[in-house]
């Protein structure tokens, strides 16, 4: 199985993109939110007692069974710094190599202009997204959100893309 995992700030358009990937290239879309969705199903805040454990076992069960039922081709987005996350992110690409999933990181860096723009669109409001530009802000300066290192690693800036561009970026640097 290939599998994209794209990762970056709040709002660099994770979930845009790996929507793209999904309808212009058949993509399977396992976005961060949905193993967000189920922990706050059963827990009252997030990242409380063992909530990021539990969404951590919800995704792995999730890409285990993908390549297990045959999955070619899954995109998965994460809120994730390089810095800041290196330990769960080297345990999540670990975890990739264990199961033979083929790896391909993609961090999505658009300006902060950018981001602070994006993070106050309608479309991130009903979801559990951070949609408030000075927490974003905040965070921003608190986290760098730099790439990682891997040998199919990606990095693109997104600020002037579409999000069609980027998936068509991504698929052909995937295939």
């Amino acid at each position: 199985m290939k599998l994209v995992w794209i990762y970056g700030p709040p709002a660099a358009g994770k979930l845009t993109v790996a929507t793209c990937l999904k309808e212009q290239f058949g993509y399977k879309l396992f976005h961060n939110h949905l193993a967000v969705d189920i922990g706050l199903a059963i827990y009252d805040r997030f990242g409380e007692k063992d909530f990021l454990s539990f969404t951590k076992q919800v995704r792995q069960l999730a890409l285990a069974k993908a390549k297990e039922i045959g999955v070619s081709h899954l995109v998965m987005t994460h809120m994730a710094c390089a810095d800041h996350d290196r330990e769960i992110m080297e345990d999540y690409l670990a975890f990739f190599l264990s199961q033979g999933i083929q790896t391909y990181p993609v961090h999505l860096q658009p300006s902060r202009s950018a981001l602070l723009e994006r993070a106050i669109s309608d479309e991130r409001k009903p979801s559990h997204k951070l949609s408030d530009s000075k927490k974003v802000a905040a965070l921003l300066d608190k986290q760098p959100f730099a790439a990682i290192e891997h040998e199919n690693g990606l990095v693109i800036d997104n600020t002037e893309l579409t999000a069609e561009q980027v998936a068509g970026v991504i698929h052909r640097h995937v295939d």
